[in-house]
C-alpha cells in the first residue's frame, strides 16, 4: 500500500502528464507533448521522426489505459491513476518493472536527442519545458540525479532515479525529484 508521501507524488506526476490540464490524462495530452518535441527539435509535420513519437506516444496511452482499466476509455482520472498504482505497481514488483521501464524508455527517447545515451541539461530543461515544470527546481533537481562524475544525466541514474520516485518514502531520495519539485502545485 503506497504511503500518503507516495500517493503525493503519483497525484504530482498525474498533473504533469495532463498536460490541458482538464483533470484527465487523455490522448490529446500525449499528442500534445509531441507537438512540443517536434517544435523544440523543428521535425518537420509529416516526417518520420514525427510519426515515430506519435506511434510511441499512442501506444504509451493505450498501455496505459489498458491496465488501469479506466472507466472511461478514452480518458483516466486522478484517482484511477493513484489507485492503480497503489494497488497495482507498488504490491507487485513484475509491475514496477515494467513502469520504471516504460516511463524511462518514454522519457529517454524523447529526450535524448542526439541519443548519445544521456540527458543533458539542455535536454533536461526541454522536459521541463514541455511539461510546464517549473524551472526553478531545475538548478536543485538537475544536480542530485547526474553522476558526480559527469555532467549529464546517464540512463542508469535516470531508470533508478525513476524508481525512486514511483517506490521510495524517503524525502531525501534524488529520484523524487526526476519529474521536478513534488511538492509544488503542477496545476500551474
Amino acid at each position: 500500500m503506497a504511503t500518503e508521501f507516495q500517493k503525493q507524488k503519483l497525484s504530482y506526476f498525474f498533473h504533469i502528464l495532463d498536460l490541458n490540464k482538464n483533470g484527465y490524462i487523455q490522448l490529446e495530452d500525449f499528442l500534445e507533448m509531441v507537438d512540443k518535441v517536434c517544435a523544440i527539435m523543428n521535425y518537420e509535420e509529416g516526417g518520420n521522426e514525427r510519426k515515430r513519437l506519435t506511434n510511441k506516444a499512442i501506444r504509451f496511452f493505450n498501455s496505459l489505459v489498458r491496465d488501469i482499466e479506466s472507466v472511461d476509455p478514452l480518458q483516466i482520472s486522478e484517482k484511477e491513476w493513484v489507485t492503480f498504482f497503489d494497488n497495482e505497481v507498488q504490491k507487485r514488483e513484475d509491475m514496477i518493472v515494467e513502469y520504471k521501464e516504460i516511463v524511462f524508455n518514454f522519457m529517454f527517447d524523447f529526450f535524448d536527442h542526439n541519443r548519445d545515451g544521456y540527458i543533458s541539461r539542455k535536454e533536461y530543461e526541454d522536459f521541463y519545458r514541455i511539461f510546464n515544470i517549473d524551472k526553478n527546481a531545475l538548478d536543485e533537481a538537475f544536480p542530485k540525479l547526474v553522476s558526480k562524475d559527469n555532467f549529464k544525466l546517464h540512463r542508469y541514474d535516470l531508470m533508478d532515479a525513476i524508481e525512486d520516485f514511483f517506490t521510495s518514502d524517503d524525502k531525501e531520495d534524488a529520484g523524487n525529484w526526476v519529474f521536478g519539485n513534488w511538492e509544488s502545485d503542477p496545476h500551474l
